[in-house]
């Protein structure tokens, strides 16, 4: 017969087992390593549920206790990410960063991917060919059936609204 703590678990786990994978994989981009990740985090949660004092919390701290699983799980294995927003290179797991920091670069790169989503579709897929799948712009005038000079023309003006988009986005930060 299962104990009362053992079944309140699995009906955690099974509510929160998404948010928790998810948050995991976002900050990993490794499936595998996500697993482990959910695993650590419901391990560490069984051992601390009583420091719980409310269920409306309980989600957000899932998923604080992954994400910070997740970081140390990219230092551990000295994995470098990093990604390209114009001529900058950011590295998402630098040794000498906080966790903090760390979140707040994810933020940078998920917000970078949510403005090019709101690119006009014919900028939008040059920058993510581009910049995703590493296309060279030549590769990219042939899989799109354009000219390299229309490739270099998008890029060109993808960037500048990239540009606009990322300063409106941190002037209305500042003001806030």
């Amino acid at each position: 017969m299962k104990d009362s703590r053992t079944v309140c678990f699995n009906d955690i786990f099974t509510k929160h087992y998404n948010r928790v994978y998810y948050t995991a994989l976002r900050v990993l981009k490794d499936h595998g390593l996500a697993e482990d990740v959910l695993q650590e985090t419901f391990l560490k949660a069984y051992d601390r549920l009583d420091e719980v004092q409310s269920e409306r919390k309980l989600g957000s701290w899932l998923s604080t206790i992954a994400a910070r699983k997740s970081i140390d799980q990219l230092r551990k294995q000295k994995k470098v990410t990093l990604f390209h927003t114009e001529d900058t290179f950011m590295n998402q797991a630098d040794h000498n960063c906080n966790v903090e920091e760390d979140c707040e670069i994810l933020l940078f790169e998920e917000s970078v991917k949510r403005k090019i989503y709101l690119l006009s579709p014919r900028l939008r897929v040059v920058m993510k060919l581009h910049y995703y799948d590493h296309l060279k712009e030549s590769e990219i005038a042939y899989k799109l059936q354009l000219s390299p000079g229309a490739v270099k023309s998008r890029l060109h003006r993808g960037r500048m609204a990239m540009r606009t988009k990322l300063s409106d986005e941190l002037t209305q930060n500042h003001s806030a």
